[in-house]
């Protein structure tokens, strides 16, 4: 009887740590993607002078929609890094999580490009980089992970959007 209690705490101990190392890697991987808003809103705030001076597309949303948008976009995006490093990095995942980690980082690199250089063309061809490596993590995600790779859809979606907006405000201005 003993015993049976030894294997059962230890079970139940081992399934606890278990449980805190999957918090812990969650919390990273949302802490991770909230980078790409962390490092552009210097470059956004800087600019709203000049991004509001500039002509519109009749379907430019609010400004507030565009940090609501971010925000929810980026909890999917570290949901999605969980999800395909849930069981650990190994040799079938690791392409996927660089991939993951590459498209971050581009995705990083167009509020910089868009409101700090004042550069449109550029970051229309940064949008189509990254919406080239988020319709290839869709693709990778779909057969290692689904859900993850669900999770994406609403990124690409607002991802081409995005790219329709920059093209209309390069059309514009």
């Amino acid at each position: 009887m003993a015993e049976c209690k030894k294997v059962t705490l230890g079970k139940r101990n081992q399934s606890r740590k278990e449980v805190s190392v999957q918090t812990a890697k969650l919390i990273f991987w949302v802490l991770l993607c909230q980078l790409p808003a962390w490092a552009g809103m210097g470059a956004v705030s800087a600019n709203m002078d000049w991004y509001h001076a500039l002509l519109r597309p009749s379907f430019t949303p609010p400004d507030w929609m565009f940090g609501a948008a971010w925000s929810v976009l980026y909890l999917l995006l570290g949901a999605v890094g969980f999800l395909i490093t849930k069981n650990g990095l190994n040799a079938q995942n690791r392409p996927t999580v660089l991939l993951f980690v590459v498209q971050l980082a581009a995705n990083a690199l167009w509020t910089p490009v868009f409101f700090g250089r004042h550069a449109m063309a550029a970051a229309l061809l940064l949008l189509s980089v990254l919406i080239f490596l988020t319709a290839w993590l869709i693709k990778r995600s779909w057969r290692e992970n689904r859900p993850a790779a669900w999770l994406l859809a609403p990124y690409i979606l607002w991802l081409l959007f995005a790219w329709n907006l920059n093209y209309a405000f390069l059309l514009l201005n």
